[in-house]
């Protein structure tokens, strides 16, 4: 196999860094055979190393990729496991602190002292704790409020946004619609009567339309963040928008996995990633199984780090008018066809013959399929236009149950709640009054009968083509 295009050009740092994660790698069960007595003499030889593959990583087992001693290692990650089983990951403190450093250098206006950054990220996942770091090495005052964390839901989080006087918004990329969401059943315009003027965002697609949305609707630049709970920070996108790699923590190659050759300029490949930045789980020619797309143009920044755009994992990819289509592509479109209803709330489901996208708009700037059909011409659509909180249903976020401290102790001859349980003291699950819970329940039957129209048009359709 030829060197990848992805590659900085070949120099003696290189490959002293790639031969050094091979030798880290060595400490760890999964690699201490495979990669016994291999070094690299020349960049081309890293090709002739086999694969790891997710699987590789579940069959190795919890403590496979560990390459570290316990002692040397502060933070234990897991991969959220949607498309599968999940994977571990053993950090070091200064596997950490590479990722964190990398992310501030690159955006040093945004994490800066003094800005008040919204941590949303889900405490599990290593961006949450990376925001965490970049506050305590001076780029910002960070307000760790996860949104899987019972103690800041949704109402609470925009809240904090307006106390704290908060810039960033640190999170996944539904975030700021749901926030955005309640702030206008607030009678808050986001742009103009929230702080927040950057939303730096991960974990998720975040195509082309969904970010000019966000940008609009909170008059705020949008950073996508990019990488794994394997690897670590892979990139970040600049101010063009573009999704630039991390050189220095990442070797990354292209590749056709047909033909295990790098994937031409422009063309789609998987990603393969040698983790040059992490000493606790070092990897080795790790299939991500991402699909990306090389950027083959200069980037308007002026940066020659390699850029790509991540279209999905592979498992992901959609039969579907004679197209093979990636969340990514399909996002992009259902968001320009909100965006045309003025909205970023939208849901699409994949059916035989179509694509039905169901939006909550606001009101009609342009045509909705024809937005989608200008990013997915062939594709038939039929856009649903459904009324407010059919699809996010803010009332009842804003009704989000109320956490205590726990208590194990409570005198009932006292003014107040009459606990009787531990759960109890932990936390009070709202009581929606009747005609909340009328609105709720017409709400969830309206939904159940589209549900069970679509489910039938399916059985009609499955009949028909036998």
């Amino acid at each position: 196999m030829t060197q990848s295009p992805l590659a900085p050009e070949p120099q003696d740092d290189l490959l002293a860094a790639l031969d050094a994660t091979i030798a880290r790698a060595r400490g760890s069960p999964l690699y201490r055979e495979r990669l016994a007595g291999v070094r690299l003499h020349a960049l081309a030889e890293l090709a002739a190393i086999p694969l790891t593959t997710r699987a590789d990583l579940q069959q190795a087992g919890v403590h496979g990729a560990r390459a570290a001693p316990l002692t040397e290692v502060c933070h234990y990650g897991e991969s959220s496991g949607t498309t599968g089983a999940s994977n571990s990951v053993w950090l070091t403190a200064s596997d950490l602190e590479r990722s964190a450093r990398a992310i501030r250098t690159a955006h040093p206006d945004t994490f800066a002292p003094g800005r008040v950054i919204l941590n949303r990220f889900p405490f599990m996942a290593a961006p949450a704790h990376l925001v965490q770091l970049i506050a305590q090495s001076g780029g910002g005052v960070a307000v760790p409020a996860g949104n899987i964390n019972w103690d800041v839901p949704f109402p609470r989080a925009l809240e904090l946004v307006q106390r704290t006087g908060a810039r960033v918004l640190a999170a996944l990329p539904l975030e700021p619609v749901v926030l955005g969401a309640l702030a206008r059943a607030r009678g808050l315009d986001p742009a103009a009567d929230l702080p927040l003027d950057t939303l730096f965002l991960g974990g998720a697609p975040l195509p082309p339309s969904l970010q000019a949305r966000l940008a609009r609707d909170w008059g705020a630049r949008v950073i996508e963040l990019y990488g794994s709970t394997e690897t670590m920070l892979l990139g970040t996108s600049c101010t063009a928008g573009t999704l630039h790699l991390e050189t220095e923590l990442a070797y990354c190659e292209v590749i056709v996995p047909e033909t295990a050759e790098p994937a031409p300029p422009g063309g789609d490949g998987r990603l393969v990633v040698t983790t040059l930045g992490l000493e606790g789980s070092p990897l080795v020619r790790f299939d991500t199984g991402d699909v990306v797309r090389r950027r083959s143009a200069p980037c308007p920044c002026g940066s020659p780090r390699p850029a790509l755009t991540v279209l999905g994992r592979a498992d992901e990819r959609l039969e579907l008018a004679g197209l093979r289509l990636y969340p990514y592509e399909l996002i992009d479109a259902g968001a320009a066809a909100a965006d045309a209803l003025a909205s970023a709330i939208f849901f699409m489901a994949v059916l035989r013959d179509r694509v039905l996208v169901r939006i909550e708009g606001r009101q009609a700037v342009a045509d909705p399929v024809a937005a989608f059909r200008a990013r997915l011409p062939g594709v038939a659509v039929e856009v649903e236009h459904v009324g407010p909180n059919e699809l996010l249903d803010v009332e009842m976020l804003s009704r989000s149950p109320h956490v205590y401290k726990p208590v194990v102790l409570a005198d009932w001859r006292r003014p107040g709640r009459k606990i009787l349980t531990v759960v109890e003291g932990m936390m009070e699950w709202p009581r929606p009054g009747w005609a909340e819970s009328r609105r709720w329940l017409t709400r969830r039957l309206r939904t159940a009968r589209r549900r069970r129209r679509l489910a039938r048009e399916l059985r009609l359709a499955a009949r028909a083509e036998r």
